[in-house]
């Protein structure tokens, strides 16, 4: 089965030069091509498809705009002529950057990434962009790999400044180019909680807490002063066995 999805350049010559690839590979089922992000934006609203191919600098709205603004949107890989724009688009786990002018063994090797990721996960592939998938695990980047992280076995999250450390039970460790609140606002919250402006711990996981730290997998975290009310509240009082009044 193709993997379906929309072109968005506002450059005539691009759109037809990423058509005539996507013919060659005989991977993609293109569904609608656009120049205007506006247009766009209202397709992907009204229709769900699996991969968004998108300009970055247009009028009007920028391709990263456009993602940001999407509250469930596709898999997406970004193209520019301008480099500066790589970080920015991978803190939006995008799948791919690809730079302009696009050869056709790089646009080969994009397509290989999204075959990959849909193969191996093919109803959930945009669990790479919304982590809180249904099935107890997210996906995250690392370097060019995509690895599924179960909730049960991650410990804790470190933020080192654009990157996350995920720190799992196992004692391996996973870097990604999210950054903590990124994260934070995705994952579960019910699972996760922020203990401190740079630490987010799993609650099922925490093993003690006091007025300074929270342990847990035998790690000592600290607590930070802002969230000391926040995370007793919710993870020592509802749960708290009490003495008995008299």
């Amino acid at each position: 089965m193709k993997i379906t999805c929309i072109l968005l350049d506002d450059d005539p010559l691009v759109l037809d030069l990423l058509q005539a690839y996507a013919t060659m590979t005989d991977v993609l089922d293109i569904k609608a091509t656009f120049s205007d992000p506006l247009e766009a934006h209202k397709y992907l609203v009204d229709n769900e498809i699996q991969v968004l191919f998108s300009d970055v600098t247009m009028p009007h709205l920028s391709g990263l705009d456009l993602v940001r603004a999407l509250q469930h949107p596709p898999l997406v890989v970004l193209m520019t002529a301008h480099s500066q724009y790589a970080m920015e688009a991978f803190n939006l786990d995008v799948i791919d950057f690809l730079l302009k002018p696009i050869t056709l063994d790089r646009f080969l090797k994009a397509i290989n990434k999204i075959s990959n990721l849909v193969r191996l996960h093919p109803r959930e592939a945009g669990a790479v962009q919304n982590a809180a998938s249904d099935l107890g695990s997210f996906f995250i980047r690392t370097d060019s790999h995509f690895v599924r992280l179960h909730y049960r076995d991650v410990l804790y999250i470190e933020a080192l400044k654009d990157f996350t450390k995920i720190n799992t039970a196992d004692g391996r460790t996973h870097l990604t180019l999210v950054n903590l609140k990124n994260l934070e606002e995705q994952l579960p919250k019910d699972l996760f909680v922020r203990t401190h402006r740079s630490y987010l711990i799993n609650v099922q996981l925490i093993e003690s807490v006091s007025n300074l730290e929270v342990r847990v997998g035998g790690h000592a975290l600290p607590l930070g002063q802002t969230y000391r009310e926040r995370v007793t509240e919710r993870i020592v009082n509802r749960t708290l066995i009490r003495r008995q009044q008299q």
